[in-house]
């Protein structure tokens, strides 16, 4: 098959490399894995295209497998932190560092400590919203139950099973996967089927058994077989779904016996499920194996998942922040709402604001549209005019715009200035991590300079990550030495470390929410733990993983990628070795959010969305969704920015002493940007968020 990869390293959050080869012996069942190519674009000759193994040993009657298997609906990483310490350098160090152990600790051992009321509220909540089919509702309660029970495998299997539901509903609305599998052969569905086992194979984390695999798609495939749009994509009624649930439970008690011990003994045995689902059911086997692929990748962590063409075009204009549009963000799960527009777009120069409903496009009615088909309205060739009546969330009076579609570039630091509150504060909200941000981030730093700013606020509140090399860029601007942040994965561990390119030496404040993942906890925790800033705020996500893109072609279409997978590769710590993932970064200054006091009343009389997040009951996506803060943040509206204003006077009073302050005699001066280096080897950026 001739194969076009391209393959990129997410953060999410963001990704270092496989940089060495590991081949053993077939007889060691280990099968050959060749090194993750270290450029964006490679020639198909680079692409691991081979494997050692055992020929194919699967029949339908044979004895039980004698390879591991895990049948869980969830894969759960096993590791949970690195051994290797950062370097110590003077007895005060040491004295830090154990401080910082012991209060890391000290919260650790309380995090498990939940109400177990919590637990059983998660479940029935999010046991009734599966009932009601709502799938990505189920998805973000169970999630939400997950923070607190980060090791419940009850809720995990939940959290799985929404999840593949959503992912499912999701597909078909997408008219680019519609329009690929109707225009598939069975020699296509199978050339992406090994594509993708080979590349399960070569880079996900825990590396599944071929029993694993088979065990995480079928449990997709039963519920794709009952769930009647699936029926109506292919043409089919409903009622067809009473005989697939018979033979699929024959088929599940049979399986405990078969031997799939290799990737083909797997692609036998999905082969033949789908012909017998096709007899029984009349749905081809290109269905029933692309469903097979996307349920089997779904299950095999938080945050893998098979890509829709359209989804691959997407996480490529997120890395390089440019796509063409209009420039607006639409809720998830209220598609027509608003929830943000980019800065200097068609959209906000036409006047659309966030939390404005999308009533029509082009005079074509939104209502009863799901997310995609509204994308899909919106989206056009440059040039194009886009008329759009809009509802004000206020008043409920309708207006019409139009907005010229045009190549836009998405900011990622975005409001630099000082702020109105006392001393001079500089203040920018970095909103991700793209190709971009470092230098985004100097310029912002050289306007503050020149306004003579005594201390920085960054802002990463909502920040759900990005590039790997953009956190690493980005840390390098404030650090002269020490660890940034350390991978493991299947290649062994590898630890990055500041290059002596520090570049800006005022005292620093960061500020971090329940919403900053990936790449921004990569920057908090390597900021906190060579104790370079003050981290005001919540416990961030604790996203924790790193994901790889990997597009996807076959020969009888066309050359242009055809689909990808977004695989979870390796698993991040910080400096002293902790993990991120189920724990985050833990703040010096906690900033409670209010309930049922003035401050609150008066903040989410601006911010409608604060006020849902802090109800009872709500979930993470619900304060995630209100992606813009008050125009002012002001330090008097916002309690968050009122306790980083604090820490930003305080460090600023104390610079001559502080360690905060500390700067390399060597650092650049504040108007001279380091030396780049390089064009990053590994790209990707945060796709989802579960």
């Amino acid at each position: 098959m001739q194969k076009f990869l391209q393959l990129l390293t997410v953060a999410v959050a963001a990704a270092s490399a496989f940089c060495s080869a590991s081949t053993t012996s077939a007889d060691s069942g280990e099968r050959s894995r060749a090194p993750l190519p270290t450029f964006a674009t490679f020639a198909s000759d680079s692409a691991p295209t081979t494997r050692t193994e055992p020929v194919s040993t699967f029949a339908p009657n044979a004895a039980p497998p004698t390879s591991r298997s895990r049948y869980s609906p969830f894969y759960r990483p096993s590791s949970d932190a690195l051994s290797a310490p950062a370097p110590l350098r003077s007895i005060d160090d040491l004295l830090d560092r154990k401080r910082t152990l012991d209060a890391e600790a000290e919260t650790r051992r309380a995090l498990p400590l939940s109400d177990d009321g919590e637990r059983e509220r998660a479940l029935a909540e999010g046991n009734a919203l599966l009932d009601a089919g709502r799938w990505l509702d189920a998805k973000k309660r169970f999630e939400k139950g997950l923070r607190s029970f980060p090791n419940d495998e009850t809720l995990r299997e939940r959290f799985a099973t929404a999840r593949r539901r959503c992912e499912l509903d999701l597909r078909y609305q997408d008219a680019t996967f519609v329009e690929l599998t109707d225009g598939a052969n069975l020699d296509d569905v199978l050339a992406v089927f090994d594509e993708t086992t080979l590349n399960i194979d070569n880079y996900h984390v825990d590396r599944p058994t071929p029993a694993t695999l088979f065990a995480f798609g079928f449990a997709g495939l039963v519920e794709a077989f009952a769930h009647e749009p699936f029926y109506e994509q292919n043409g089919l009624p409903f009622e067809r779904s009473e005989r697939a649930e018979a033979l699929l439970a024959k088929v599940r008690d049979a399986s405990k016996r078969w031997r799939l011990e290799t990737d083909a003994d797997l692609k036998s045995a999905v082969l033949w499920l789908a012909k017998r689902l096709r007899e029984e059911t009349g749905v081809r086997e290109t269905a029933t194996i692309s469903e097979f692929l996307c349920a089997a990748v779904c299950s095999l962590d938080a945050y893998s998942a098979h890509l829709t063409p359209v989804q691959v075009e997407d996480v490529f204009s997120m890395i390089d922040g440019r796509f063409v549009g209009i420039g607006v963000e639409l809720k998830t799960d209220d598609p027509a709402r608003v929830v943000r527009v980019v800065p200097n777009s068609p959209a906000s120069e036409s006047g659309v604001e966030a939390g404005d409903e999308i009533v029509a496009v082009d005079g074509e009615p939104t209502d009863g549209l799901t997310g995609a088909e509204i994308g899909a309205l919106l989206q056009g060739e440059v040039g194009q005019r886009a008329t759009l009546t809009l509802r004000s969330p206020n008043d409920g009076t309708l207006r019409r715009v139009v907005a010229i579609r045009r190549q836009i570039d998405v900011p990622s630091v975005e409001d630099v200035r000082l702020l109105d509150a006392p001393g001079r504060v500089g203040y920018f909200r970095v909103v991700c991590f793209q190709k971009t941000t470092a230098t985004e981030m100097i310029a912002a730093i050289d306007e503050l300079s020149r306004l003579q700013m005594e201390s920085l606020v960054v802002d990463l509140r909502q920040n759900p990550g990005g590039l790997l090399q953009e956190a690493i860029d980005v840390s390098n601007l404030f650090l002269d030495s020490g660890t940034i942040v350390r991978t493991r994965g299947r290649s062994g561990e590898r630890s990055y470390s500041a290059t002596q390119t520090s570049f800006c030496a005022t005292p620093l404040v960061l500020l971090v929410d329940e919403n900053s993942a990936s790449a921004s906890e990569i920057f908090a925790g390597a900021m906190k733990e060579n104790g370079r800033a003050v981290v005001v705020g919540t416990q961030s996500y604790g996203k924790g993983t790193v994901q790889a893109i990997v597009q996807l072609s076959c020969p009888t279409q066309t050359p242009k990628p055809i689909a990808g997978l977004r695989l979870t590769t390796e698993k991040f710590y910080s400096p002293n070795g902790f993990a991120y993932g189920g724990v985050g970064v833990l703040p010096h200054v906690r900033v409670e959010l209010p309930q049922n006091t003035e401050a609150a009343a008066s903040f989410a009389a601006t911010n409608p969305t604060y006020s849902a997040a802090v109800a009872p009951n709500a979930s993470n996506a619900d304060f995630a969704d209100f992606a813009e803060f008050n125009d002012s943040n002001d330090a008097d509206d916002d309690p968050f920015l009122a306790a980083a204003v604090r820490e930003a006077n305080r460090l600023s009073t104390r610079r001559q002493s502080s360690r905060f302050s500390t700067r390399s005699e060597n650092a650049a001066s504040p108007t001279t940007a380091p030396p780049r280096r390089a064009a990053p080897r590994f790209v990707g950026v945060s796709t989802e968020r579960p």
